[in-house]
């Protein structure tokens, strides 16, 4: 089953179960929870929860219509608040234990088994005039991801495809976006091989940004096949006020204060 990898997001409230994962000393949160898109088994996935992003490896029942999750490194009380899950990867199917000590051994090997999964997302954008729709463009994307990749798109590649040079240079725009502790990996795009991020980082989700189009996108499956990442996702993550947040839009006002 590893390697399957299942793409549902849902938001419900953290319920009281019986408590058995503390017997085990693994506590866990309960999550009233059914999809016929979603198989019995345990699952590497995101959580977001009380403002912040954590890893988690949980167990999907569906003949309870439970999820019971173990989340690493939490300890805050969570029940009755409101959370969301990302179900990155199904690592096993459910199965039955002769006793506790067996079914402790597993917990811990999924546990490890999920540490482990490396589940990088490509985001790339010129970036220029950085503004809170970027901000929420990486923020949704990292809910996706294990580790986030964001490549800036050099001033040159910006005045080929745009046909005018970027209000910021290209390392003002990369320092800007490392400063927001997003991203866990910045670069510079490369211009002799725009492709080579998915040889090199093997993306699991490429999300774009909601204005994201032209030639590089549209040959994106193709360029994917290529690399060998058929099961690569290609998703688009809204927009955030476009009428507001848009970098032509703040250009604008910033030449008119910057005549």
């Amino acid at each position: 089953m590893q390697g399957n990898i299942v793409w549902v997001s849902v938001s419900w409230e953290v319920i009281h179960g019986k408590k058995l994962g503390r017997t085990l000393w693994v506590p866990t949160a309960n999550i009233a929870f059914e999809s016929k898109e979603v198989s019995p088994g345990v699952y590497a996935c995101n959580i977001m929860v009380l403002g912040g992003i954590y890893f988690w490896v949980g167990t999907y029942q569906s003949e309870k219509k439970l999820f019971e999750v173990f989340i690493f490194d939490f300890t805050q009380d969570i029940y009755w608040k409101n959370i969301e899950i990302i179900l990155l990867e199904k690592l096993r199917d459910n199965k039955k234990f002769e006793n506790f000590e067996a079914l402790k051994v597993q917990i811990h090997r999924d546990i490890k088994t999920s540490k482990e999964l490396q589940f990088p997302v490509l985001t790339f954008w010129s970036f220029d005039i950085l503004h809170e729709g970027h901000t929420y463009y990486l923020t949704q994307a990292k809910k996706y991801a294990r580790s986030l990749i964001t490549i800036i798109a050099r001033d040159k590649t910006i005045e080929h495809i745009k046909g005018k040079t970027p209000y910021y240079h290209e390392k003002l725009r990369t320092e800007a976006i490392k400063e927001l502790w997003i991203s866990d990996i910045v670069e510079l795009w490369d211009a002799h091989n725009p492709y080579v991020w998915f040889e090199r980082y093997k993306p699991k989700i490429i999300a774009l940004g909601y204005d994201q189009r032209g030639k590089f996108v549209e040959i994106l499956p193709e360029k994917l096949k290529e690399a060998g990442l058929k099961d690569t996702r290609i998703i688009r993550i809204e927009s955030l006020e476009p009428e507001k947040y848009k970098s032509s839009l703040l250009r604008g006002v910033l030449k008119k204060e910057n005549p």
